[in-house]
């Protein structure tokens, strides 16, 4: 099950932020050796602020196996930040219905098939999100081949923002974007047969682009 974790509600969510961030830890700092900040076995950095919402896949409502961060790039940017290199038209970073996914990230250990059945429901998630806030676009940076095995055969329809190049362990990564409208969130349930992930009210932008 999906559960929508923001400031207003991490106090009854409270264990399954920290399950969060020790997931992040042994999927980011362990397994792929980024150098991150971590406390008492948990990963975090300047971009887990007040703005932040996080998109969690959990086992009965205790432990997390999936999640992904989303934050108003107004409010935080790692893109803009760190990558700026990899998006030939900054004018997306001045947009501030932009938000950007960071941290996307399911647990390693989990069969083929539970890890593509998390990593649907969060994409699905994800647009259920920002059809619900007026968000017109989700960016990111991430290795092609999870924008292809994860994103575009879940249905979604991407915007390649730039260029491909190394960073890291991972030889190929690039910038893309989300267009958040009615249309993207149709063809990802068709594709998935997923329906209502988060229960948002997403039946409000008729846009179907």
């Amino acid at each position: 099950m999906l559960i929508l974790i923001s400031f207003k509600t991490i106090r009854k969510h409270a264990d399954l932020y920290s399950s969060m961030l020790r997931l992040r830890n042994r999927e980011f700092m362990v397994r792929q050796h980024y150098e991150v900040k971590t406390f008492d076995g948990m990963e975090f950095d300047s971009y887990d602020n007040l703005t932040s919402n996080y998109i969690v896949f959990s086992e009965g409502g205790k432990r997390v196996l999936g999640a992904s961060r989303l934050t108003p790039i107004s409010y935080g940017c790692m893109l803009a930040d760190h990558f700026p290199d990899l998006v030939d038209d900054h004018k997306v970073f001045a947009d501030d219905r932009v938000w950007e996914s960071t941290r996307f990230v399911v647990d390693s250990s989990l069969s083929s098939a539970d890890r593509v059945n998390i990593s649907r429901h969060m994409v699905c998630g994800n647009i259920e999100f920002g059809l619900a806030n007026g968000v017109t676009q989700i960016i990111g940076v991430m290795p092609t081949l999870i924008l292809r095995s994860v994103f575009e055969r879940a249905g979604v329809h991407l915007d390649r923002l730039g260029v491909i190049r190394q960073i890291g362990e991972h030889s190929k990564v690039q910038a893309a974007s989300i267009r958040i409208n009615r249309g993207q969130l149709d063809r990802v349930r068709d594709q998935t047969g997923l329906h209502d992930v988060l229960g948002l009210e997403t039946e409000a932008t008729a846009d179907h682009g």
